[in-house]
């Protein structure tokens, strides 16, 4: 689910105009409406809202995420339509490659619903910064104050003294030139820095999380972010949109919002002649399984096309197929592999068949029909038929797949006699009255259990359906977060430990499964979050209670969570620590369920 986020223009801005855009803009327009996404349309510069915020989950998969909004503290959520970019260090880079907390400005698209959830790209300091050729002359190190006083400047514009600027710095700030860290004391005045920063707020201008020293510094990590997504983007073919078919020629737009680099890294194999191979995919820009359902093709034609808008290479192509697949539609998204690219199977989880994988399973990771094929649901889901009905319950049938309403919430009331709860709405805060129907579950700790099993002010997935006033007050499912990571054969693996800011950063890490080989493989991860504690946080391991500072990079965890509210971020109530742990939970409640029964 996502949600909005309250955003005003200052007055100043509401009331001038701008005849270059027909649309409401940041700075200009306030009387004409924001610009709304069309198919095969990218969204013109400057047709987007520009927040500041620290980036706190990334699903790497669904390329999805959550960021806090640095002036207000609200959390936001975004998801990546196709042509969707992320700049990180001066170059393009995947979800997975941005170190959590990290500040982003993100440029936000009107989703259709008058959201601003529509991710067009997001851009680190060192982007922003570099791509406006700004950098930073330091003019005094005071260590002892945490800062470090300098002048921002543009050397290529010959600009010297563009305005002071203070950096804060603290014992976690890393300082890298050349190709080695070195220490903050090794700071000296006259350096030309770039930075990233993280924790900045209403309150707080944040701390520098990184910090790099030099133009040849500088240079050298865009050109290692950049040769790292190119390799990556090798290794599962090149993004772009069908505009046109005609015959056995698809015309393909592709995707990029880094035109010279783009042209640099990919022209040589997108020439005219080139053999080339087309597979298609979906909107997350997963594929199927390219080994087999590629299509070997060659390149007819290559023309430019206009980039004054967000995703754009500037780069079309029109490939000869010899066999007009299903997939090649206008409107599709599909992935060309240059010519000698090898083309395999992309790791679990980062397609969408996962050929000869075994093992357990991630069904949310898996083909999600009710989103690929929506005409094949004669009613309205979570993904899509927003024109279509909701399904409506009917007494002693199961409901089919995708046909229920999921909302995240917080339990805060229970009836165990009459089967009603109450619980407070995820961000939003709405009280939800609902009833347990008669044939319904509900899991806690990955084992059934009755509604007054959960604790209060326990964050649930509630799978709900209308009653005969419309309101979504009839819930079918209800499971806690450990039930919904178990259930989904993932556990969160500790990246980091960062207990003096109440904060624990997590992989997304899938369970050990058999390979098309046999062999037993650890997938990488699906995604990475940011875990909050507070001294009111349990810690289980084993059958004992322990202290947060007994938690080590590398535990597995499963956990519980109040929900998001405003003024109070959501935090892990309690945390079990390792397998063995997690199933002795899941048996005791399991135990705990049949005693009762007795």
């Amino acid at each position: 689910m996502l949600w909005p986020v309250s955003l005003t223009l200052a007055a100043d801005d509401a009331a001038k105009t701008d005849p270059r855009y027909p649309f409401r803009t940041d700075f200009a327009n306030a009387n004409l409406p924001w610009y709304q996404p069309k198919p095969l349309e990218f969204p013109p510069h400057h047709s987007d809202r520009r927040i500041n915020g620290e980036l706190i989950s990334a699903d790497f998969i669904h390329r999805t995420g959550q960021f806090r909004v640095s002036k207000t503290g609200e959390v936001v959520e975004f998801f990546m339509p196709p042509y969707a970019s992320v700049h990180f260090l001066k170059a393009e880079a995947d979800l997975r490659d941005v170190p959590l907390g990290t500040d982003f400005l993100f440029f936000l698209n009107d989703d259709g619903h008058g959201n601003f959830t529509r991710l067009a790209t997001m851009q680190d300091q060192f982007s922003i910064d570099a791509g406006h050729s700004f950098s930073y002359k330091l003019d005094e190190v005071k260590l002892g104050e945490g800062k470090l006083l300098a002048t921002k400047q543009s050397i290529p514009k010959n600009q010297p003294d563009l305005g002071k600027a203070e950096l804060h710095v603290n014992a976690a700030t890393r300082v890298w030139k050349d190709d080695q860290q070195i220490k903050l004391e090794d700071l000296k005045p006259g350096d030309e820095l770039l930075y990233d920063l993280t924790g900045r707020s209403a309150s707080s201008p944040g701390v520098c999380t990184d910090i790099w020293v030099g133009a040849e510094t500088h240079q050298k990590v865009t050109e290692a972010q950049t040769a790292k997504f190119a390799e990556r983007v090798k290794k599962l073919g090149l993004p772009g949109w069908i505009n046109k078919t005609e015959g056995n020629k698809v015309t393909v737009t592709l995707f990029s919002d880094d035109v010279p680099t783009f042209k640099k890294t990919y022209a040589d194999d997108l020439a005219v002649g080139k053999d080339v191979a087309l597979c298609v995919a979906n909107e997350e820009l997963r594929t199927w399984n390219p080994p087999v359902d590629k299509e070997k093709s060659s390149i007819v034609e290559v023309s430019k096309v206009p980039t004054e808008s967000y995703g754009c290479s500037g780069t079309q192509v029109v490939i000869q197929v010899a066999y007009m697949l299903e997939g090649f539609r206008r409107g599709r998204v599909v992935r060309v592999f240059g010519s000698g690219w090898t083309i395999k199977d992309p790791p679990y989880g980062q397609g969408l068949m996962n050929y000869g994988y075994r093992g357990p399973t991630n069904s949310e990771i898996q083909e999600n029909t009710a989103k690929e094929y929506p005409l094949q649901y004669p009613y309205r889901t979570d993904y899509g038929n927003d024109t279509l009905p909701w399904f409506k319950l009917k007494p002693g049938q199961k409901p089919p797949q995708y046909s229920e309403h999921r909302v995240l919430g917080e339990l805060v009331k229970v009836d165990a006699e009459k089967h009603t709860c109450q619980f407070r709405t995820d961000r939003t805060g709405e009280t939800v009255e609902f009833t347990l129907v008669p044939g319904g579950s509900v899991q806690y700790l990955n084992a059934n259990a009755t509604l007054a099993d959960i604790p209060i002010g326990t964050r649930c997935t509630f799978g709900l359906y209308q009653d005969h006033n419309g309101a979504f007050s009839q819930a079918w499912t209800v499971s806690d977060d450990f039930s919904h990571l178990a259930s989904q054969n993932t556990t969160l693996r500790v990246t980091a430990l960062k207990l003096d800011q109440g904060r624990i950063d997590v992989g997304w890490q899938l369970t050990k499964m058999k390979n098309y080989n046999g062999d037993m493989e650890l997938e990488p991860d699906l995604g990475q979050s940011i875990l909050l504690v507070t001294p009111e946080t349990r810690v289980w391991k084993g059958d004992k209670q322990v202290k947060l500072t007994d938690l080590a990079v590398g535990d597995l965890l499963l956990v519980d969570r109040t929900s998001e509210q405003s003024g109070q971020p959501a935090h892990c109530t309690d945390i079990w620590i390792g397998e063995d742990t997690h199933k002795a939970a899941t048996e005791q409640q399991a135990k705990k369920l049949a005693t009762a029964k007795k």
